[in-house]
């Protein structure tokens, strides 16, 4: 740590850096650059823009346990709002920068690539750069431009200069930023990181004035300059433009007289179904809604729109509420881009070990705007849109030529909705099933399974206990000749004794047929009550050569089986009928008592199974009916 005096007011100048260059004094906002402990005056540094961040010169945390203090930062306007880089310095006196834009952060560190690096002009959104050894996908490209700094800085900087940035994601949430403002370009990697994981203290106070501590916002109000409408800003020093619903204009909220950038004229006037300025607790934050916008994709010359609701946190920074025909789905930004294979009805994006089918790809235009948002937003600005679903979740891909930006969207209920936001009126009925909807299936799946699995393992059970009590005894056999002789004539077998508990029967024809057919009129007759089972059947076996190939139809055999008979004393009265003229056919009849039967277990197999049947069913209309909204309907 360094000590001089400033050379234009006298202050104390305290560099904490031995890597500095750069200082801006806090009393006289003199810019020195710093040549050994002699200090060269350069003029007067521009005033910073306000800026409601809660990182300050001086906030403290830590970074994979290594401390940290926060003793410069960069202020930045690019085309989506307010940049600020926060130069870090570090107890090992490590230099690093941590980057805040739109409620994200990256902290990242200057390296020196052994790749050469592509010119900025030939950079496109999703080109693959690689820096050492990793492949990056480009996501944003930008001209930002600095608007002043504060503190000490390892560089020289100043007001008014071009600072060409190209933005890279890779997996594993690892971020890059190539900075083209120097030749060769400046390269910073690190990775994104959530602001609660940065353990910050020392953070500016809350501002008292207007703040709403549930949202952490800051409300100012003031009257549209193209109607005279009394506007309010909620997220004052994070949005950048704010849209008028009473005459269409849209304003630059970064301009002190509030310039109006353009205007539009709505067909229809959309009245949103959460009021602005609405707040509502949501994956345990509370939100305010401030900004409200309506897109449009045309497909097959049929359009078809949705809402965007806009919330915003201080510290947790911005999500979308996006409601389509009654459906909603909370929507974050993601830090790292999803692993995306295949083609058309195959491709796939893998995100944390989930998987998700592509849905639909379509061009998306912006048709409706009203409130605040951190961009300058227009009607008419157009993007492609890929969507991604493994419901409840959602993953979408928004591309320009300049941008790629990947998001997750996970269902909400609506009821939630309607809860969180404590809306008088309820929010639209659902029409249709979104995207991402949970199937009502789903979880009873896994009860339905059990279910089953218990219902078979007691049929099958209960087979096998059939299948060891049966007796399979045989009680007669006896073979009849069918000639010229006994046709005609009514054939009886030998009596046999059938005994034990009632069961069933079964009656085994085997023949001699070949080429033939006969029928058998069987009755089964106990011989002291008279009692009587008849039945009919049909034994045909024919076979042969055509065209050089074996055929055969029919069975020389036949098992029939008679249920229900009781113990006693029977015999059978046999009579066949057989084509003329013909060779003599014989039949064994072989009868046997308390046989294993397997028609009963089918049946009850096919009773059981109607229900995962049905249920399979109606989980299948349910996903057709989801994927006929897709690009595969």
């Amino acid at each position: 740590m360094k000590t001089t005096n400033c050379p234009s007011c006298g202050a104390t100048i305290t560099f904490q850096s031995a890597a500095s260059i750069l200082t801006v004094c806090d009393h006289c906002q003199s810019t020195l650059i710093r040549h050994d402990l002699n200090l060269e005056n350069v003029g007067k540094m521009a005033e910073l823009l306000p800026d409601p961040s809660p990182i300050q010169l001086g906030t403290e945390g830590i970074y994979r346990k290594s401390r940290f203090s926060v003793v410069g930062r960069i202020q930045l306007r690019y085309g989506q709002g307010i940049w600020n880089e926060w130069y870090l310095l570090f107890d090992n006196q490590r230099g690093g920068w941590l980057g805040e834009t739109l409620g994200n952060h990256a902290v990242t560190f200057l390296i020196q690539p052994p790749e050469p690096l592509p010119a900025f002009s030939e950079l496109r959104a999703g080109q693959s750069v690689t820096l050492k050894g990793r492949a990056f996908q480009v996501t944003n490209i930008e001209t930002a431009c600095c608007i002043a700094g504060e503190g000490e800085l390892p560089i020289r900087v100043g007001p008014g200069y071009d600072a060409p940035v190209v933005d890279l994601q890779a997996p594993g949430k690892v971020f890059a930023t190539l900075d083209y403002s120097e030749t060769p370009p400046l390269v910073f990697v690190g990775e994104q990181v959530r602001f609660d994981d940065l353990k910050l203290t020392r953070l500016r106070a809350v501002m008292p004035v207007g703040w709403e501590p549930d949202a952490g916002i800051q409300a100012q109000s003031f009257q549209c300059p193209g109607c005279g409408s009394a506007l309010t800003i909620r997220a004052k020093g994070h949005s950048e433009t704010l849209a008028c619903g009473t005459c269409g204009s849209i304003i630059d909220l970064t301009d002190e007289n509030f310039r109006i950038l353009s205007k539009f004229k709505a067909k229809v006037t959309h009245e949103p179904s959460i009021p602005l300025g609405t707040s509502g607790t949501l994956e345990g934050t509370s939100y305010q809604a401030i900004g409200y916008l309506r897109r449009c994709v045309t497909v097959e010359e049929v359009d078809y729109e949705w809402s965007e609701y806009l919330l915003f946190h201080r510290e947790q920074g911005f999500r979308w509420l996006v409601d389509y025909n009654g459906h909603w789905s909370l929507v974050h930004t993601l830090t790292e881009p999803p692993l995306v294979t295949g083609y058309a009805a195959k491709a796939k994006a893998v995100y944390q070990d989930r998987s998700y089918r592509h849905f639909q790809t379509a061009k998306a235009k912006v048709s409706y705007v009203l409130g605040e948002f951190y961009w300058r937003v227009r009607v008419g600005e157009r993007c492609e849109i890929s969507d991604y679903t493994a419901p409840p979740f959602q993953l979408s891909q928004e591309r320009t030529d300049k941008e790629i930006v990947w998001s997750q969207a996970e269902y909400i209920e609506p009821d939630a909705i309607e809860t969180a936001f404590r809306l008088e009126t309820p929010p639209p009925l659902r029409m249709g099933i979104a995207p991402n909807q949970p199937s009502p299936y789903d979880a009873q799946r896994p009860k339905i399974r059990r279910l089953l699995g218990v219902f078979l393992a007691l049929l099958v059970i209960g087979q096998i206990i059939t299948l060891v009590l049966s007796a399979d005894q045989r009680v007669h056999q006896q073979t009849f000749v069918f000639d010229e002789t006994t046709r005609n004539q009514t054939l009886s077998s030998a009596p046999f004794a059938v005994s034990g508990r009632e069961s069933n029967l079964l009656i085994r024809a085997e023949t001699n047929l070949n080429n033939n057919w006969l029928y058998l009129d069987l009755a089964l007759i106990e011989r002291q009550t008279g009692a009587s089972t008849a039945i009919g059947r049909e034994i045909s076996y024919y076979h042969g050569v055509d065209d050089g190939e074996r055929w055969a139809e029919g069975d020389a055999g036949d098992d029939a089986v008679l249920s229900g008979i009781p113990a006693g004393l029977y015999y059978l009265s046999v009579e066949g009928e057989w084509p003329r003229p013909s060779p003599t056919v014989t039949c064994t009849l072989t009868v046997f008592r308390d046989v294993p039967s397997w028609s009963n277990f089918f049946l009850a197999l096919l009773g059981l199974l109607i229900v995962p049947m049905l249920f399979y069913w109606r989980a299948r209309a349910f996903e057709r009916a989801r994927w006929a909204e897709s690009d595969y309907g």
